[in-house]
């Protein structure tokens, strides 16, 4: 089946199926008109649909009279630098994140250097639909610049963001799975900056990702079995395209993602006024953490988009979500694996702490994720069957269902990257957790069954 995602995250599909390059053509297009014509940043990630997507975009946005600054292989975070730093119109980073190799996005960025939010996503799909798109003479196409010093610039702005000293003179180990993905170069650069020893894994850009991108506690298994054979103060892991980010502890644990947020967050809010932004299905220790600071913690619509949108309109110390991307505001627009690296690494330096302290810092809550293979026309009968089953609990319908008691909560929702409704719940004690986790799921699949989904 063809399953093409879009929204505020962009364009994103299976390679080849509801992933074309006609598709990324005509996208690009009214990307183009979208930004009037004016200079557009691209980036793409390392896997090997990336080049073909850039190819279609680049020829799209010429053929739109764009200025093109192509920065190459790099993050995403990179290219939302970019926008700003060179006054473009707006960019694409062709990169899948966190999703495995078959599938590939377009991520569409706006001058602030943020994912174009709800609004501006729709009116880029009102252009998209109506087929408005520029096109111009031979003589008014202009030239495409290839700027990978760009990167160095990037990489010079998270150092300026960080002031590095206190890292370099604590001469920190640090054992890093760039998952063969487009964060390599800048993260060398950083951590050498930062006069941190790089014990690096998965570091060669010209193969296929070692395992999926996410940097889950199941993708970290392969840095846990480093870091329980080599000494390191502390291990990360960084997705496809350098947004988010995940932790393993020395000796070889790994965290939940659900750790990168409250960890940036416990160091990022005691420098900076403003909330913390997350959304529904993000682990209530944000929410601790926030509180010990005195600060409230303000919660939306799941995806990036909708995340940064709230927390630049209000002036946020930071935003992430539960899945390791995390934005420390005003240093990032975007969420940033590396400039949440430097924080964390940061705070180790100057509170002379070892990670494991850090962590310790943090209150600790369980938690469960679990997803349910489910049609997006059928996703939302499915969620219509958990409103009823909890008809005498308040929901929370901004997003799917989101249901709260004083010792927990339960989150079910559509994904907005692939076609599974997610379930979540968190619980102060893990007995709780487990039950109200295993009854949703239990609900989910029976519902799903219902509706004829196999």
């Amino acid at each position: 089946m063809r399953q093409l995602k879009i929204g505020t995250s962009g364009i994103r599909g299976v390679v080849g199926d509801a992933l074309t390059p006609e598709l990324a053509v005509n996208f690009a297009c009214a990307f183009g008109a979208y930004c009037a014509g004016g200079a557009v940043v691209i980036g793409r990630d390392t896997r090997r649909s990336s080049v073909m997507l850039r190819s279609a975009v680049l020829s799209a946005l010429i053929s739109s009279g764009c200025e093109v600054i192509d920065l190459g292989v790099c993050t995403t975070p990179a290219v939302s630098f970019a926008i700003r730093h060179t006054g473009a119109a707006g960019g694409i980073s062709v990169t899948g994140s966190h999703n495995d190799a078959r599938w590939n996005a377009l991520k569409f960025i706006g001058p602030d250097g943020a994912l174009l939010n709800a609004a501006n996503t729709e009116e880029l799909l009102d252009i998209y639909h109506a087929g408005a798109f520029l096109r111009v003479g031979w003589s008014e196409l202009r030239r495409f610049r290839l700027r990978t010093d760009l990167i160095e610039a990037y990489v010079e702005h998270v150092a300026e963001a960080l002031a590095c000293d206190a890292v370099r003179s604590r001469g920190l180990r640090v054992a890093v799975d760039y998952c063969n993905g487009a964060a390599i170069e800048a993260g060398q650069r950083l951590l050498d900056r930062m006069g941190c020893e790089i014990i690096p894994l998965n570091d060669d850009p010209s193969v296929e990702f070692a395992h999926p991108p996410a940097p889950s506690r199941t993708n970290m298994r392969q840095l846990a079995a480093l870091m329980r054979s080599v000494p390191a103060d502390i291990g990360v892991a960084i997705n496809a395209d350098g947004d988010r980010i995940g932790f393993v502890l020395p000796g070889g644990v790994p965290l939940s993602e659900e750790y990168s947020l409250p960890l940036a967050a416990n160091e990022a809010i005691a420098t900076r006024s403003g909330p913390v932004v997350t959304n529904l299905s993000t682990s209530r220790m944000v929410e601790r953490v926030a509180e010990r600071h005195g600060r409230t913690c303000v919660r939306t619509t799941v995806g990036e988009g909708h995340v940064m949108d709230l927390a630049l309109t209000n002036g946020a110390a930071v935003a992430g979500e539960g899945n390791g991307g995390v934005a420390v505001l005003p240093h990032a627009a975007t969420f940033d694996a590396l400039l949440t690296l430097g924080v964390v690494l940061r705070t180790m330096a100057t509170r002379d702490c070892t990670f494991a302290d850090l962590c310790a810092d943090i209150p600790a809550m369980h938690m469960h994720k679990g997803e349910v293979a489910v049609p997006p026309d059928q996703v939302y009968r499915v969620l219509d069957v958990f409103r009823e089953q909890y008809a005498d609990v308040e929901a929370d319908l901004t997003d799917g269902v989101r249901l709260e008691w004083p010792d927990a909560w339960l989150h079910v929702r559509a994904s907005n990257t692939e076609p599974l409704l997610r379930v979540i719940a968190e619980a102060d004690v893990a007995e709780r957790a487990d039950t109200l986790f295993d009854e949703a799921m239990a609900l989910a699949r029976r519902a799903a069954m219902a509706h004829g989904v196999r």
